[in-house]
C-alpha cells in the first residue's frame, strides 16, 4: 500500500481527522465542543461559500430576572426579554507536507494503512489545535477581571479559591482541566515537596463511555498529573511561564469547514536537479473561539496575518476581549512565582 492509493481510494473528509486518537482525546477532554449554541452558530456561518478572515455572529443571551408570580390585575411583571449581541471569531487556515519517505515504511508494514495515516495526521492537527489554546489563554492573562496574582506569590489552594471566588456562584463546579508549562509545573512540583504539601498527584486518566445508555467514568492505561486529585492537569510549553490557566467544559467553540481534498499528494519530477520529490500534505480551515470572547485583535494586510495568529500573537495578549460577566467566563488565570 503506498500514500497515494491511501489518499486516492478514500473518501477523506476535513471531518476524517476527529476520529484520530489525539484529536479525539483532546474533543472528548471537554474544553472543546462543537455542539453549544455559540459553537453551533460558527458552524452555520462556516458553511457558507466564502468564509472571511473574520466572522461576526449573533450571540443571543437573557437577561435574569426574579420568577413572576404574577399579581391580582393580571398584570405581568418585568418579564424576560432577550436581547441580542454580536461578537466577532478568528477564522484559522493552515496546511502542512511532509516527505513520503517518513511514513512509506510504516504504510508497508501496517495492517490498516488508513488508520496509520489518519492517527498521523490527526496527531499533526491535535498538536497544533492544543498549542492555539495554550496561546490563546496565555495571552488572557492580560485580562485583569479573570486573572488572579501578580506572579510574585507562589502557587496555593487560596489562589484557586480566589479565582472562583472571581466567578461567584458559578465557580465553584469542578474544574476541567488545568493549563501550565512543563517548567512552571517542574517548579510547582519542587516547591510541594519542600513544603510538605501535596498538591498535585499522578493518577490514572479517566474518560466517559456510555453503558446501556448510562455515561459512566472509567479508568485508562495512561497516567496523568491531577490537582487536589480531580483537575486534570495538561503540560503544553506553549503557555507562558508562571500563567496557569483554569478551563471550565466548553470553554473553546470548535468547528471546521469540509475542504475539498484535506488530505492531498503532491510529485515533482523537477525537484531536487531531477531527482524527484514526492510528498503528502494535509490542509484546514477552522475556528478555536474561546467562547464568552470577542476577537479584537488588528490584522495585517498580509495573507499569512489573514489566514490566522501566530502563537507569539495570541501569547501576547490583546486579540481577546471578555464579552460577557466574568463570572460567566470559561477560562481564568493564575499569574504564579516561578523560581
Amino acid at each position: 500500500m503506498t500514500i497515494l492509493n491511501v489518499i486516492q481510494n478514500n473518501q477523506w473528509k476535513s471531518s476524517s481527522f476527529i476520529q484520530s486518537t489525539d484529536v479525539n482525546k483532546l474533543i472528548s477532554g471537554g474544553i472543546v465542543t462543537g455542539a453549544s449554541e455559540q459553537a453551533s452558530a460558527i458552524l452555520n456561518a462556516m458553511d457558507y461559500g466564502n468564509v472571511q478572515s473574520t466572522m461576526t455572529i449573533g450571540l443571543v443571551d437573557t437577561a435574569w430576572a426574579e420568577q413572576n408570580f404574577g399579581d391580582a390585575t393580571d398584570t405581568l411583571a418585568s418579564s424576560l426579554e432577550p436581547f441580542f449581541d454580536e461578537y466577532k471569531v478568528k477564522t484559522f487556515y493552515g496546511n502542512q507536507w511532509w516527505a513520503v519517505r517518513t511514513i512509506q515504511k510504516d504504510l508497508m508494514n501496517s495492517t490498516e494503512p488508513n488508520r496509520l495515516v489518519l492517527n498521523k495526521v490527526g496527531s499533526y492537527w491535535a498538536t497544533q489545535w492544543n498549542r492555539i489554546i495554550s496561546a490563546t489563554v496565555s495571552g488572557m492573562s492580560t485580562i485583569a477581571g479573570i486573572t488572579v496574582g501578580d506572579g510574585l506569590t507562589n502557587f496555593s489552594r487560596s489562589m484557586v479559591i480566589s479565582a472562583m471566588t472571581l466567578k461567584g456562584d458559578m465557580g465553584f463546579g469542578k474544574l476541567n482541566e488545568m493549563y501550565m508549562s512543563s517548567a512552571t509545573f517542574a517548579d510547582q512540583l519542587t516547591k510541594q515537596e519542600i513544603a510538605g504539601v501535596t498538591l498535585f498527584t499522578q493518577g490514572s486518566k479517566q474518560r466517559t463511555v456510555r453503558v446501556n445508555g448510562v455515561e459512566t467514568l472509567v479508568a485508562t492505561n495512561e497516567t496523568v498529573w491531577y490537582y487536589d486529585g480531580a483537575t486534570e492537569v495538561v503540560l503544553d510549553d506553549t503557555m507562558t511561564l508562571g500563567i496557569i490557566s483554569l478551563i471550565s467544559k466548553g470553554a473553546f467553540a470548535f468547528s471546521q469547514k469540509d475542504l475539498n481534498d484535506p488530505l492531498m499528494y503532491e510529485k515533482t519530477a523537477k525537484a531536487g536537479n531531477g531527482a524527484g520529490k514526492e510528498e503528502y500534505g494535509t490542509k484546514s480551515l477552522y475556528i478555536m473561539h474561546p467562547i464568552g470572547f470577542d476577537f479584537v485583535g488588528v490584522l495585517g494586510t498580509t495573507y499569512a496575518s489573514k489566514s490566522g495568529l501566530t502563537l507569539a500573537e495570541l501569547q501576547g495578549g490583546g486579540q481577546y476581549a471578555l464579552k460577557v460577566d466574568a463570572k460567566l467566563s470559561p477560562i481564568t488565570n493564575l499569574k504564579v512565582k516561578v523560581g
